[in-house]
């Protein structure tokens, strides 16, 4: 008989590399669920909760926290334990005191920044961009969806939590703060100096400054987070 249904299984060693897990000790790990975020860039909140805060021992011992409705991603309580987490996606454990925001480290990897207190704000970038008649529908990195005639691709947005309400655009122009997610740089923080524009042959490039050095990277490999300073301190 043919298969049906979606594999569940993912080894350790195919895991995506935005990961931290031990690949030689574990043979398998959760498989991320279709959902906000690419599965290459998100960890499944059971591996959060075992290997990263560290609250459970087992998937298991995940999954009874997660009914017990005492998880909050981005301010609204989950109980998915396949639920994709990704960039600057905020974790409340508010029994324990917990509060985290995801970022990445210079190699890429996902980890988690410890906080004092839950965030109620959320950076969000603007990956597409349709035309509704009149109105522009816009969608961001974490799978949000708005109505918003002001935001460009590239463009950042600054929401509310858990509401989800645009409190702010970040354009992407000069003098505008960046969060790099990708190369070199990874996980750094730089201000643009320079838009170069793309062509048929080169994507669109930026300059960027950090601490007096100037360097570029591709557009796609940045978030606006600011202008003069950071919206939110990542």
């Amino acid at each position: 008989m043919s298969k049906k249904g979606q594999n569940k299984k993912l080894k350790a060693l195919n895991a995506p590399k935005t990961i931290k897990v031990n690949r030689k000790e574990k043979v398998w790990v959760v498989k991320t669920r279709a959902g906000p975020h690419n599965a290459k860039n998100s960890i499944p909140l059971g591996i959060i909760l075992r290997d990263y805060i560290k609250i459970a021992s087992t998937i298991k011992e995940a999954k009874n926290i997660l009914l017990s409705n005492t998880v909050k991603i981005d301010g609204k309580i989950k109980k998915d334990y396949r639920l994709g987490i990704g960039l600057f996606d905020t974790i409340t454990i508010e029994k324990q005191k917990l509060y985290y925001m995801v970022i990445l480290d210079n190699k890429g990897r996902l980890i988690l920044k410890d906080l004092k207190e839950e965030l109620k704000e959320k950076i969000c970038k603007v990956e597409h961009k349709n035309a509704l008649g009149k109105k522009v529908q816009i969608t961001t990195n974490d799978g949000r969806t708005f109505i918003n005639n002001e935001a460009k691709i590239g463009d950042s947005i600054k929401i509310n939590l858990p509401e989800g309400k645009i409190i702010k655009v970040l354009k992407l122009k000069e003098k505008a703060i960046v969060y790099i997610t990708k190369g070199s740089h990874c996980s750094e923080k730089g201000i643009i100096k320079e838009i170069i524009s793309s062509t048929i042959k080169r994507e669109k490039l930026v300059k960027l400054e950090q601490d007096g050095i100037i360097f570029e990277t591709i557009a796609k490999n940045i978030i606006v987070i600011g202008e003069g300073k950071e919206e939110i301190q990542i």
